[in-house]
């Protein structure tokens, strides 16, 4: 069990970045760090474990992404909502609970139709969880200030009553209270930002397992590892914003799993939840992996390296992503087959 999760956990850590980013080579690094945090454990066995543990038939699991903001990425990236939707897959047909897609009004209609591309009907929560077919709901996050924001996701959570929450890809405030871009500046110099860190603050605190999915350590999670980000990121430390207090997010959660490109850490954690309830077609295969990613850019995406809506994420095109699930159904059949 523990070697499958290694190899999967090796795989999307791989560096198969764009040779002029070398930031993207600090991800085993981040990585060991994390599962440090576990006991030396692969990370998304231990994540997967945790979920099945909590989540049980007709539970729902909150799950997070937003990155869109102005004026680079006005409705997001191509890095986040396929991760969502690859996860969403999992919690319905792997656990037959309700994934709960949550984000901002700039990011949600790209997670909607992501994840219908994925293979689920997206709905309003209300509507969603009185559905037992292949279903998600979803609410929308307002943007508004720091102590309505807290109100709004004590809201949420009370709602809904998730026995996970889970974040792929969520840009995430400083110890400052800022949210950076990878390169180190303000996201919200112009455009005010949604206050998704206060699901995971309130979650917190009502005990509720949270998971982080990142890859530079900007997002929600990074907080779990920040001495090791602020060490090896660049401008994780000190940023190229006035605040000067680095991009590291400050937001911890339960357990935190860097990949080399987020959406991978999230197929990673649908992969091994197909190896441990041997239902390995929870994972999306390749040619939903193509209409998830040509959704998200019909509704708004955009690659957030190139800063383009061209079939990519995070500057690798598609047959990238298509022979990384390739690559993880062949471990997890290979594994169950016993031979």
């Amino acid at each position: 069990m523990e070697q499958v999760a290694k190899n999967i956990d090796r795989l999307v850590t791989v560096a198969a970045g764009m040779g002029y980013h070398p930031d993207r080579w600090i991800v085993p690094a981040l990585y060991e760090g994390a599962a440090e945090k576990l006991g030396g454990k692969p990370i998304s066995l231990v994540a997967t474990q945790r979920i099945i543990e909590q989540v049980k038939e007709g539970n729902s699991v909150v799950l997070v992404d937003q990155f869109g903001y102005l004026p680079n990425m006005p409705y997001g990236e191509t890095d986040g909502p396929l991760g969502v939707a690859s996860l969403a897959r999992a919690v319905r047909f792997g656990l037959k609970a309700l994934p709960v897609l949550v984000t901002g009004p700039k990011d949600i209609n790209v997670a909607r139709q992501t994840t219908q591309a994925a293979g689920l009907n997206v709905l309003q929560y209300g509507e969603a969880k009185e559905i037992k077919t292949a279903c998600a709901g979803e609410i929308t996050f307002p943007v508004v200030d720091e102590g309505e924001s807290a109100k709004v996701a004590a809201r949420i959570l009370d709602e809904c009553t998730p026995k996970a929450v889970i974040s792929v890809e969520t840009i995430g405030p400083n110890k400052k209270g800022v949210k950076h871009s990878f390169s180190g500046f303000d996201a919200g110099a112009k455009d005010k930002l949604p206050g998704l860190e206060h699901l995971f603050y309130e979650a917190s605190a009502r005990g509720i397992l949270t998971i982080g999915v990142i890859d530079r350590g900007n997002e929600l999670g990074s907080g779990t590892i920040e001495e090791t980000v602020r060490e090896i990121t660049p401008y994780a430390d000190v940023c190229q914003c006035p605040c000067k207090a680095g991009s590291a997010c400050a937001v911890k959660t339960d357990i935190v799993f860097p990949a080399s490109i987020s959406n991978w850490g999230a197929y990673a954690i649908s992969a091994m939840m197909g190896y441990l309830l041997k239902k390995p077609e929870i994972l999306q295969n390749e040619e939903t992996e193509w209409r998830m990613l040509d959704a998200s850019i019909k509704a708004g995406a955009i690659d957030g390296i190139v800063a383009q809506p061209v079939m990519c994420v995070d500057g690798l095109g598609v047959k990238a992503h298509q022979g990384l699930i390739t690559l993880l159904h062949t471990i997890v059949k290979n594994a169950l087959s016993g031979t």
